[in-house]
């Protein structure tokens, strides 16, 4: 976050010291770094001054900011290089290292966990839940949909189905549940996967409506903020993050939950103190579980819950 608010305020080269930094802490960060660098790029290359208009469309929108970057190249390298060198120089260390990991390799071998950015979109929409499910933007989705099956029937169905039928694929082939999920019992995820995911396999299938609406939800209130471009470069960058990682961690998600908050539509002021209202009781009820109730292990060892 320090690395890109400096970005913003052009202080290029504060933001690779920041961000080479957060990289040495966390080796996915450089993601986060092109992330950056992208994001400078395309607001600039659509906010330039040219003769022609900035296209809505997102692959026009695409090839007019390459045309753009490729014309303001130099302009952007000077400004941009600090920055770059830090993506540049951690492949070298992965191509030296022979891949990303410093720690147990085995616990954390790379995998294609595409479930990992359906679990995001779910932990965002929950996150966020005072916005996302809003009686108007439920409204909002609903009516589109009905709008778009009484003008396009034929095209909707088939989109909705093929939409359904991906998603029950992801659910079903990409499922995945990493050694320590189900070995430590004092995270809450443990739980989760134990008593619904494991218990009731239907309970799978049944969030993918809910997986549908969330995807739909976070792309609309982003772009309605941002360039679509803009929201592109974001999802690839949560995808790389997230889908070669095996464990399901919700601290894995704080990154992009914070770009997508940063960037996207506002809030009411009455959402807003609900999100607050609804973070402060979880902090609450977190700190008073993780301190009165304790739990013995088999070994007469205190355990206490955690995320």
């Amino acid at each position: 976050m320090a690395s890109y608010l400096a970005c913003l305020k052009h202080r290029y080269k504060v933001s690779a010291l920041v961000a080479g930094w957060a990289v040495l802490f966390r080796q996915t960060n450089a993601v986060w770094v092109c992330f950056i660098i992208g994001m400078s790029v395309l607001k600039r290359c659509l906010k330039a001054k040219s003769d022609k208009p900035i296209p809505e469309a997102l692959p026009q929108q695409l090839m007019f900011a390459v045309e753009r970057a490729w014309q303001m190249k130099w302009v952007l390298l000077a400004d941009l290089w600090a920055l770059i060198l830090v993506p540049l120089i951690f492949a070298a260390f992965v191509v030296w290292n022979g891949g990303i990991v410093l720690g147990d390799k085995a616990a954390h071998t790379p995998v294609r966990h595409l479930m990992q950015p359906l679990y995001f979109v779910l932990f965002i929409a929950i996150a966020l839940g005072p916005f996302h499910f809003s009686p108007a933007r439920l409204r909002e989705a609903l009516m589109g949909l009905q709008q778009a099956l009484q003008g396009q029937p034929l095209q909707t169905s088939a989109k909705l189905m093929g939409t359904v039928g991906i998603l029950g694929l992801l659910v079903n082939k990409f499922t995945m549940v990493h050694p320590y999920l189900v070995a430590d019992n004092r995270h809450y995820t443990f739980y989760i996967w134990k008593d619904i995911f494991a218990r009731f396999a239907a309970a799978r299938y049944a969030l993918i409506p809910v997986y549908a609406y969330s995807g739909w939800s976070i792309w609309n209130i982003v772009t309605a903020q941002q360039s679509k471009s803009c929201a592109l470069l974001m999802t690839l960058c949560t995808v790389v993050t997230l889908v070669p990682a095996w464990l399901v961690e919700f601290r894995y998600f704080t990154i992009p939950f914070a770009m997508v908050a940063l960037h996207m539509q506002p809030a009411s002021a009455s959402q807003l103190r609900l999100i607050i209202a609804g973070y402060a009781l979880t902090n609450a009820a977190t700190v008073y579980i993780f301190l009165f109730r304790a739990f013995q292990w088999p070994d007469h060892s205190i355990a206490r819950f955690i995320w």
